[in-house]
């Protein structure tokens, strides 16, 4: 759909923070279960379409409302995605886009994990099958072209998805 999107979302606090064996403090929150606190997400995307190409953009921010009750307060992520797609038939699309992330650094009991946080450029091909009008499936690959993951963050290569997206 073409036009301005807006998103609210709430992390619950699922889980908890777990302390980390060797170090004996709370384990950076990429890789926890969950974090503890209560988290916002706000987001904005526009999308609109000339000729034959749709192109987009989407803005998300997470950040935390609060402090878990054991001193952990997770990271303020920022997200930033363009993109530009174009129909190969009445049924199948291609989709480009550049993302860029930004996450700070944790903090538990007031000192701030120096080890946390990370800055990532990615280039994320995809392909849309239109299976029904309200019904879809997709796939692409997540390719990294940049990192800065401070030490502690998960230095993955290229991430495989597939999803499916149904509109009411």
């Amino acid at each position: 759909m073409q036009g301005l999107s807006l998103k609210l979302g709430v992390i619950a606090p699922t889980g908890e923070d777990r302390n980390q064996p060797l170090i004996g403090i709370a384990a950076p929150s990429v890789f926890q279960l969950g974090t503890g606190a209560w988290q916002v997400l706000l987001g904005a995307g526009y999308t609109t379409k000339s000729g034959d190409w749709t192109f987009s953009s989407q803005i998300n921010v997470s950040l935390p409302l609060e402090t878990s009750s054991q001193g952990f307060k997770p990271a303020e992520s920022y997200f930033l995605s363009l993109g530009a797609g174009r129909a190969i038939n009445d049924s199948l699309s291609f989709r480009l886009a550049v993302q860029g992330s930004y996450t700070t650094k944790d903090s538990y009991q007031g000192f701030i994990l120096a080890n946390t946080g990370a800055t990532t450029i990615s280039v994320r091909p995809s392909l849309i099958w239109q299976i029904r009008d309200n019904f879809s499936m997709s796939g692409s690959v997540n390719i990294p072209v940049y990192r800065d993951i401070n030490e502690t963050g998960i230095a993955a290569g290229p991430t495989f998805s597939v999803g499916f997206s149904k509109s009411f």
